[in-house]
């Protein structure tokens, strides 16, 4: 709710000074007191909290229209978080889109919980996320040999999911082979499996290499950031690696091998690189 302005005061030498101060104190200012405890107890109670039975399941983003209690304080741009009222582990939570009548909308950008769809929140205001990166991944599968200059650099059939513009850029070239460079800094996961047909060898994620034809084991130290070796083909093992680390903006991420490996199929020849933050 508003306050109501209190008016100016005239010179203390006029006329009028007297009773005008009469008037604050005896009116206005006990107006203005009412006033504001009942816009500080909003905060706290009824104004920014609601609740809504609309079904909503807790893994999905984007716009969510929830029908709730009209007459609430809700604005545009003001963050709030949904809980489910019969447990603590599922919750949504983003900014305010619209709010009319009994429906608010909100642009969910992060959630917890299953896929499960519930139907009982608690709709409170929340202080923003600000380290939000949401869904951001380049996933690629299915080996397609090595560059033809970089030979030890192995390349990728499929792009299966790029959400990651602004963060990552992915390409696969003949010559060269596959690179994610990374465009922005922060905190990212990075996961390659491999599982070769025949062969056996020491593969690995390569950072900012300056050959693309030295074996992966005699990269220098700081090139080499994870390594792992193939089981002997025909034994059907699957062998990865995984690690989170922080990478900054012009790095240069690589799949490097010892020697080349025959290709495998999407569930077993795949890297994955992932902004968590």
């Amino acid at each position: 709710m508003a306050i109501t302005p209190i008016d100016a005061f005239p010179a203390r030498n006029s006329a009028s000074f007297k009773t005008r101060v009469e008037t604050f104190f005896e009116t206005e200012f006990p107006t203005a007191i009412t006033e504001m405890n009942t816009a500080i107890e909003a905060f706290n109670t009824n104004d920014l909290r609601g609740t809504s039975s609309t079904a909503y399941t807790p893994n999905v983003t984007g716009n969510q229209a929830f029908t709730t209690e009209s007459g609430k304080s809700w604005v545009p741009g003001m963050w709030v978080t949904g809980g489910y009222t019969s447990g603590g582990n599922e919750y949504w939570a983003g900014p305010v889109v619209s709010y009319s009548g009994t429906t608010l909308t909100v642009n969910v950008l992060v959630n917890g919980g299953t896929s499960t769809s519930r139907s009982s929140w608690q709709i409170a205001f929340s202080p923003p996320v600000t380290d939000l990166v949401g869904d951001v991944e380049i996933v690629v599968h299915t080996g397609n040999g090595y560059g033809s200059t970089n030979t030890r650099r192995r390349r990728y059939t499929t792009k299966s999911k790029d959400t990651a513009t602004g963060s990552i850029t992915y390409a696969d070239s003949a010559t060269l082979g596959a690179t994610f460079t990374i465009n922005a800094s922060g905190m990212y996961s990075v996961r390659r499996s491999e599982k070769p047909a025949t062969g056996s060898a020491a593969c690995g994620i390569a950072l900012n290499a300056s050959s693309g034809t030295t074996s992966y084991v005699s990269l220098a130290f700081a090139e080499r950031i994870a390594g792992f070796f193939t089981g002997t083909a025909g034994t059907n093992q699957l062998n990865e690696v995984s690690f989170v680390r922080k990478f900054t903006a012009g790095d240069v991420i690589v799949p490097h091998d010892t020697t080349a490996l025959s290709d495998g199929t999407s569930d077993s020849c795949f890297m994955i690189v992932t902004r968590l933050k």
